[in-house]
């Protein structure tokens, strides 16, 4: 873990705040999308909504909250300057957003003349944001910085591939071309679960679960080597779906093999946290990895529509969700304080203490929110048309609350520092 952080290379405060900032509204987006199909978005995973809310969260909400964590993250731990030209980062913020939002209206309604823009929006937008972030992972980096920066280079590829994947599917969707869809789908769905989000939650992991749980560092073997194995499992089960279909799901266990062990591993290390308090992050790292064992579990199940349904609520919504709205939670408060303590007319009187800009307490109950939506999320699995739209209702509160919370927060930040006085 990077002890020696270089905040004076943060980027400028609008950068990664574009980026937390919006991802919320997307996940409420995704809720109300579940809400108005109600139990059709249970039937199956290929269901029109549902794979419109999909895509809501993994483009929307997750990929926009990553996109702004890694443009925070990577010039604060590695001492590499990361400066995109805003013109560049407000074009990739708002391709991003647009994009997710046509592709997820696309397969709701089946609008085959939108897959194709939808998909230029987003390659264009992940190209712009991703290739500022790709020289700079590619420099040197202090052995202290490389196990974060070997994951994210790694977890970048595993975006490439999805991308790429994903642009294939469209073209099939949008009638252009004629391609084996299920298998692309699978090997869409596992390259951007897996080799991306999950790739950069582990290591993510490594610098911030010392640095604000306070707890153990990871040992080294696992720092060195774990995404490594990650990805060249991802690999073998990829090579297996495509050649060997009827022993892809074999293939597959040592994947989830390895994402449970870094579960149990990340859990034993939070027991031996130096902090006593509980503040929100921790709990939603508990959540998190509690979800992220049970989406393993469920993996190896016999295969079949509701264990398919029930595992991508687990990954997305409590594993991959978990672990954002845990950050979220962390960081974006914690920039506008660094932001405001940069302002040359700041002094120790005027600025904001953190747990002021965000009270824990919004956190906690904003995590409570999201436990219940994700629990009754489960039970609209088993019976749909009794929970569908009260797991919808839950998680659109939740995600409006978290919403909100971040848009307070920059708000009392903003009306603190427009009373700072000329020094």
């Amino acid at each position: 873990m990077q002890r020696a952080l270089a905040y004076a290379l943060s980027p400028a405060p609008g950068a990664s705040l574009r980026f937390l900032l919006t991802a919320p509204w997307f996940a409420l987006l995704a809720a109300l999308l579940l809400l108005w199909a109600g139990d059709q978005a249970f039937v199956s995973r290929w269901s029109a909504p549902t794979l419109g809310a999909t895509h809501l969260l993994t483009l929307g909400y997750l990929s926009m909250a990553m996109a702004g964590a890694m443009l925070q993250l990577i010039p604060v731990v590695t001492g590499t300057a990361l400066a995109p030209a805003r013109g560049s980062v407000v074009t990739a913020w708002s391709g991003l957003g647009l994009g997710a939002l046509l592709l997820a209206f696309a397969l709701t309604r089946n609008t085959t003349s939108l897959f194709l823009p939808a998909a230029l929006l987003l390659a264009a937008s992940f190209t712009i944001i991703m290739a500022p972030i790709a020289r700079a992972l590619a420099r040197p980096a202090t052995p202290a910085a490389m196990p974060m920066v070997r994951g994210m280079r790694v977890a970048v590829g595993g975006l490439v591939v999805t991308v790429g994947l994903g642009a294939a599917l469209t073209l099939h969707l949008g009638g252009r071309a004629s391609l084996p869809v299920v298998s692309l789908t699978n090997l869409h769905a596992a390259w951007g679960l897996v080799g991306w989000v999950a790739m950069l939650v582990v290591c993510v992991a490594y610098q911030v679960i010392p640095m604000f749980q306070s707890s153990k560092t990871y040992p080294a073997p696992v720092t060195r080597w774990a995404v490594w194995l990650l990805a060249g499992l991802l690999a073998i089960w990829s090579a297996a779906s495509v050649g060997w279909p009827d022993y892809a799901a074999v293939a597959g266990a040592p994947v989830a093999a390895v994402l449970a062990a870094f579960a149990g591993l990340t859990a034993w290390l939070l027991t031996k946290r130096k902090r006593k308090d509980t503040d929100p992050t921790t709990l939603y790292w508990r959540l998190s990895l509690a979800s992220l064992c049970a989406s393993t579990l469920l993996y190896v199940l016999p295969p079949g529509e509701t264990v398919a349904l029930a595992t991508g609520v687990m990954f997305v919504g409590g594993f991959a969700m978990g672990a954002v709205n845990g950050m979220l939670y962390k960081i974006v408060p914690f920039l506008l304080w660094y932001h405001m303590q940069q302002d040359p007319r700041a002094s120790k009187a005027n600025v904001l203490p953190i747990r002021t800009i965000l009270p824990d307490e919004r956190g906690r109950r904003q995590f409570w929110w999201h436990s219940a939506a994700l629990l009754v999320l489960m039970g609209a699995v088993a019976w749909p048309e009794w929970l569908a739209r009260p797991a919808a209702l839950l998680l659109a509160i939740a995600s409006l609350q978290l919403a909100l919370d971040l848009a307070g927060a920059a708000m009392r930040a903003r009306r603190a520092q427009a009373q700072f006085q000329p020094s």
